[in-house]
């Protein structure tokens, strides 16, 4: 990582930008946080997951704070599923204090049936966007000014195949600077969603990053495809194979020579750190080939 630089600055350079994702642990451990930042310190920044799949872990703005002292540069994942506005907003103006760049706004899992926990979903993702333009602009939800605007880059998701080019633009407008997909293992059908997406010249104002995961069975491929991924037909086989590896080198070849690609968004799902470490060494050099 180089947190000499800003992500700003990164994503209006030359080079490919990749970023990652961190996983909060299932308890009250910095140690595993400071881990896994040392397992990533390939990636520009790393996305910090919100209670993924609605199960409690520590909080995503406690682990960005860890990642931060130990030299990363945290994206904090925000869900609208679990605090209202005042309380997204509390953690906004937190994150920005403690020295995060960057938001991601997510609609959020659902709570499982088996949960005691209720869903709160004060805010869409729409309006948690517009709640965090008025906080750099110095105003909180329920109008009051702040003395220091909490100014965050905001991020947005994108499914390939399913994210049109109005949502899309949508999120644009509200503010987006950078578009983070979901994963993509078929190169000839994100080549044909990104073709209006460019067209629309949504590339030419958010930088586009690349969600990538090493495939390593036929059962992971079947996953990933059941929760959105794109997936080619010849993945799952090729995975049980041992090609797992192949199969993300070259749909990460063939995505960076598409137009509008800024970089990638490389997903670790127990891939061993080695294997993600080369794969973004390999990427970097086929941006500066």
């Amino acid at each position: 990582m180089t947190p000499s630089l800003g992500l700003a600055e990164l994503l209006a350079g030359d080079g490919a930008v990749i970023t990652s994702e961190l996983v909060p642990p299932r308890g009250a451990d910095a140690v595993a946080v400071r881990q896994q930042v040392a397992e990533l310190e390939w990636a520009d920044a790393v996305n910090v997951t919100d209670l993924p799949q609605a199960r409690v872990r520590m909080s995503s703005l406690a682990a960005c704070a860890l990642a931060v002292q130990a030299g990363a540069r945290p994206i904090l994942q925000m869900t609208c599923r679990d605090r209202n506005r005042l309380a997204l907003a509390a953690d906004a103006i937190g994150a920005a204090a403690l020295g995060v760049e960057a938001v991601l706004p997510l609609y959020g899992d659902p709570v499982p049936e088996d949960s005691p926990a209720a869903e709160i979903r004060d805010v869409d993702t729409p309006a948690l966007v517009a709640l965090l333009g008025e906080l750099a602009q110095g105003r909180t939800p329920d109008g009051l000014e702040l003395d220091v605007p909490a100014r965050l880059l905001v991020g947005g998701a994108a499914s390939p195949g399913k994210t049109d080019v109005a949502n899309l633009q949508a999120k644009v407008d509200a503010g987006a600077t950078f578009i983070q997909t979901q994963i993509v293992l078929d190169a000839d059908a994100f080549a044909a969603w990104l073709e209006p997406v460019v067209a629309a010249g949504i590339t030419e104002r958010a930088a586009l990053l690349v969600g990538i995961a090493i495939p390593r069975s036929a059962a992971f491929a079947a996953r990933v495809q059941g929760f959105g991924a794109l997936v080619a037909p010849d993945v799952a086989e090729r995975a049980e194979a041992g090609d797992g590896l192949a199969v993300a080198r070259e749909i990460v070849e063939r995505v960076l020579a598409l137009p509008g690609v800024r970089g990638l968004h490389l997903m670790p799902l127990g891939a061993a750190p080695g294997d993600l470490a080369g794969l973004a060494q390999h990427a970097r050099g086929v941006v500066a080939a």
